[in-house]
């Protein structure tokens, strides 16, 4: 395939999938609050690493109860309505804490706001599912990918200035965009509900009736794929964690701008290398790429176990974000080409909580390691948790095509 060929492909893709990448651009290019959430925490609030990474862990634990309702709402009220109204909430919970001083208490908004964007996500996901098919599902993922990390091509990099002398700021700058990104969805993203009912030529994505958890529980391949998804999400959740703190320590002057810039890389690489990237693997099965993306995490963030240099922080972030690019085109493929669409809501609610509490526990587990290791140890755990999920992929790839013979 040309790369003539597969622009057109993204042309081709629905508007409202257009409408839905708009508004990604927008919201990530003032995505400022979460990325510096650590050294909010550690430097500015003076809590030590097993307790930052205490409060990360709940901050993103209150993220499923609002995942919950949200999958069982997105597939009862609607999926626009209910991304509507949940991001208005976040938005403003970020805008209070703008006005107040820079305590504890902020803490609290900051867990509103997490449910709430739990509340979100799964109406996101679903209308994107609805809005496409296995032919273009790799494709409409990939876009929404480039435009979040077109817009964390410039959030983090200026979140590094107005950190230093204008915290604050953070948080209404979070909050604006967020509200502007939502015109996009008010005015081009139709109700997707009614597409979801329609019959499905998919074998695994015909609507079927029966609880939820007993339609996952009779897809064993999907329910390892996501359950092993947990390594390599605990891994990733090292960039916001532990890898800040890396920064700090090896370089405590400038730490915060080079930790924004490694961030504006990160998504630089994402927007430079996703469609060559997705050229060179379109014949591989999304399994196989999902079990790269593992390899090139395990060595992404193992080798900083043996560098420290400005420069090997940033080829480490070159490499996973190889893998980044890998996972987030090739993740959600796979889950939606097993996913009923009459439970597409519901689904796409639980299914990243079991993978996605690799993330969840990532901060506090390793800050209770940190308590008694050092730094290098995390990095070496990445390689050995990396390297054994991706052979771990291979596997359940192999007992995919076995179970579709059948």
């Amino acid at each position: 395939m040309s790369i003539k060929e597969t622009y057109r492909d993204y042309r081709n893709l629905p508007g409202p999938i257009w409408a839905l990448a708009a508004a990604r651009l927008v919201n990530s290019a003032g995505s400022f609050v979460f990325p510096f959430l650590t050294l909010l925490l550690t430097d500015r609030l003076g809590y030590n690493a097993e307790d930052a990474g205490r409060i990360l862990m709940i901050t993103t634990v209150l993220f499923v109860p609002g995942s919950l309702l949200g999958g069982w709402l997105a597939d009862k009220v609607g999926r626009k309505r209910l991304l509507v109204g949940a991001q208005i909430v976040s938005a403003l919970s970020l805008a209070a804490i703008g006005f107040m001083a820079m305590t504890p208490s902020i803490i609290y908004l900051i867990l509103i706001h997490q449910f709430f964007i739990g509340l979100m996500v799964p109406s996101s996901s679903a209308a994107t599912y609805d809005l496409t098919d296995s032919s273009n599902r790799k494709t409409a993922f990939s876009l929404l990918y480039l435009a979040m990390n077109l817009g964390f091509a410039a959030g983090p990099f200026l979140a590094g200035y107005l950190y230093e002398g204008h915290a604050r700021w953070l948080f209404f700058g979070d909050a604006v965009t967020t509200l502007i990104s939502l015109v996009f969805v008010v005015v081009f993203l139709p109700e997707t509900l009614s597409l979801a009912m329609k019959k499905s030529s998919e074998c695994l994505e015909k609507t079927e009736e029966g609880s939820t958890i007993r339609l996952i529980l009779r897809r064993p391949v999907l329910l390892g794929f996501v359950i092993l998804m947990a390594v390599p999400w605990f891994i990733y959740g090292q960039h916001s964690f532990t890898l800040p703190m890396f920064v700090k320590y090896h370089f405590p002057q400038d730490g915060a701008f080079l930790y924004g810039k490694a961030m504006s890389l990160n998504a630089l690489i994402v927007v430079a290398l996703t469609v060559p990237i997705i050229r060179m693997t379109r014949r591989l099965k999304p399994v196989v790429s999902v079990a790269a993306h593992a390899a090139f995490y395990a060595v992404g963030f193992g080798m900083l176990a043996y560098f420290a240099s400005p420069a090997a922080i940033y080829i480490s972030v070159l490499i996973w974000t190889v893998g980044e690019i890998l996972g987030a085109t090739n993740i959600e493929v796979f889950t939606a080409n097993h996913t009923p669409s009459s439970h597409r809501g519901r689904f796409t609610s639980i299914l990243p909580l079991i993978s996605g509490s690799g993330r969840a526990f990532s901060p506090w587990l390793t800050g209770m390691l940190l308590l008694t290791r050092p730094l290098k140890d995390a990095w070496r755990l990445c390689f050995i948790l990396g390297a054994a999920s991706a052979l771990g992929f291979l596997l359940i790839g192999v007992y995919d095509r076995e179970h579709m013979k059948r």
